[in-house]
């Protein structure tokens, strides 16, 4: 039973740590491996923390074992709590070329959505610091978990919980979200699905303008927006949504339409972010022109005619 197998592996592991306090010296003790941690929720279940975990670094698996045992056990400080709330068991595990599955108990997906996405969280950051591990999915009794849409999450890694600025995040949101981004010829839009997290201090809508900008990642598309394209300030109020770029957004310098440019933004989040329309400004300033002639000074609702399958 993965329980027993887990159960052992924790006192294995809960021996050699207690030998590397006492200050003793065997060929089973574990010697730690900087700087690996063990995530876990903070006293109010809203943000991760965590704790060193000592990791002998020369077998995958058996870290792997380790590690969700501790996971399970929960954490030894007080004012942390477990990731996972105490019905949620984890039934088996395996893995194959790196990657690691993880089968939960049906309870799994009982989870309240905020304490559920820092769960998978922690434990996808937990397991991603062991050597060889190229990344983890989940199941619940053998079947994929899926977003809000319905679709695969899939393989998570670390870079899955990082913000683009390479500050990893500790307190998550999670959307499913449409987004728009230029077709091959640059003259409509094609529409990409995705399952996103974000930092929760940051509305969503700076997120989807963040991913437009990162761009597509799917193939027959291609950017929309310049990669080089500075978000100042994006906000919303009595449904329009506000955005703030620089003045690499007016130099426009792909070899898209216009409207191919302006509408990723406004169909992407008029979709996702229940406003009605949006509102572009450069360096602050609205009463500008975008390119040939084509004013931002009013607010753009969504244009479908432009997206193609």
């Amino acid at each position: 039973m993965l329980r027993n197998r887990i159960a052992a592996a924790f006192a294995i592991c809960v021996t050699g740590m207690l030998c590397l306090l006492s200050g003793c010296s065997s060929g089973d003790t574990y010697s730690v491996v900087a700087g690996n941690v063990i995530y876990c929720l903070d006293g109010e279940e809203e943000s991760l923390e965590s704790e060193a975990f000592s990791d002998a670094g020369g077998n995958p698996d058996k870290s792997i074992a380790d590690c969700l045992a501790l996971i399970e056990a929960g954490p030894s400080k007080r004012g942390h709590k477990k990731l996972l709330v105490d019905n949620v068991a984890i039934q088996n595990y395996n893995v194959e070329n790196g990657n690691v599955t993880i089968d939960f108990s049906k309870e799994y997906l009982e989870m309240e959505r905020p304490r559920e996405v820092l769960a998978r969280a922690g434990i996808v950051r937990s397991l991603m610091q062991i050597q060889g591990v190229v990344g983890v999915s989940f199941t619940v009794n053998g079947a994929p978990i899926r977003d809000s849409k319905g679709q695969e999450i899939g393989a998570m890694t670390s870079d899955t919980f990082i913000e683009n600025a390479g500050r990893q995040l500790n307190t998550y949101s999670h959307s499913s979200i449409n987004l728009y981004y230029a077709s091959e010829d640059g003259k409509h839009l094609k529409k990409e699905s995705r399952s996103i997290y974000y930092s929760s201090s940051k509305l969503l809508e700076w997120a989807v303008v963040e991913r437009l900008i990162l761009g597509p990642k799917a193939k027959g598309s291609r950017l929309a927006i310049p990669s080089n394209v500075q978000i100042l300030s994006v906000s919303t109020s009595e449904g329009i949504c506000y955005v703030n770029l620089d003045s690499a957004f007016q130099a426009n310098i792909l070899t898209v339409s216009s409207e191919v440019t302006l509408y990723s933004i406004v169909n992407s989040l008029v979709e996702d972010c229940n406003v009605s329309a949006v509102q572009f400004s450069i360096n602050g300033e609205s009463d500008v022109e975008f390119d040939e002639g084509l004013s931002l000074k009013k607010p753009f609702e969504a244009d479908m005619s432009l997206v193609i399958d």
